[in-house]
């Protein structure tokens, strides 16, 4: 019999899907330019309405910069990363 497999439960804490973007637009493994179709596959476990927020959170805060319909992290936030002061 095979096993069912389960879905993670859902995330619905707007700090937890704020720290899960910065993490993903700071990766180094791939372009930096994420689409929000992008994000949103990173952050299947995120209640859609809490990502959406999430973003709008981080750009207003300068975190992000979304470019047409793209974000990336912005230049504070890549220094930042550089500096090793964004971890896991």
């Amino acid at each position: 019999m095979q096993e069912k497999r389960r879905r993670p439960p859902w995330v619905d804490d707007p700090s937890i899907a704020e720290r899960a973007i910065v993490l993903q637009v700071l990766r180094d493994d791939r372009d930096v330019r994420w689409s929000l179709a992008e994000l949103v596959a990173e952050s299947y476990d995120v209640v859609p309405l809490t990502l959406s927020r999430a973003l709008e959170v981080l750009e207003s805060h300068g975190v992000l910069v979304r470019c047409d319909d793209e974000y990336v992290a912005s230049r504070c936030a890549q220094h930042l990363d550089a500096l090793g002061m964004v971890s896991i």
